[in-house]
């Protein structure tokens, strides 16, 4: 496993794939606490954990984005609903089109709209779907109030 440490060469060629077996997974994991604790600076200590991301790609299609040896962004995808639940950019390399990398595959992949939800004290990331095409959902049932109270709206991309 390749952490970050500093900022990537952003000449370096970008490589998606899938996870292929636990190391992947594990390696995924970790970013995925790493970046979601960066990133979601309201929610508390421990929140993101290794353990709730390896449940995850037990029903989730996992998409590693690489630059050289090094795992710099996760998607998540529950295939059938055409839903992202996670986008992870390590902390280290944001800025170099990763994200939108990664949404790109994904689209063409799934071959239609995709949806995700977004807390709404998650500024940069509304930024980032919104400068990319992404609407703002406005039926009752495309936002509301998860269990530790943080007001969350549904996007989509047609």
């Amino acid at each position: 496993m390749t952490s970050m440490a500093r900022p990537v060469c952003s000449t370096l060629s970008l490589t998606i794939a899938k996870a292929r077996g636990a190391a992947d997974i594990d390696e995924a994991a970790a970013l995925y606490v790493r970046s979601g604790a960066a990133a979601f600076t309201w929610r508390p200590p421990g929140y993101f954990r290794a353990e709730d991301f390896r449940m995850f790609a037990l029903y989730e299609d996992i998409f590693l984005a690489r630059m050289g040896n090094a795992l710099v962004g996760i998607l998540t995808l529950l295939r059938e609903e055409t839903f992202i639940h996670c986008l992870y950019i390590d902390p280290d390399a944001q800025r170099l089109g990763i994200g939108r990398a990664l949404v790109n595959h994904v689209r063409r992949d799934v071959g239609g709209p995709l949806t995700l939800k977004l807390d709404i004290l998650n500024r940069r990331a509304i930024a980032f779907y919104e400068a990319t095409g992404w609407e703002r959902l406005t039926a009752l049932d495309d936002q509301g109030i998860d269990e530790m109270g943080v007001k969350w709206a549904r996007y989509r991309l047609a």
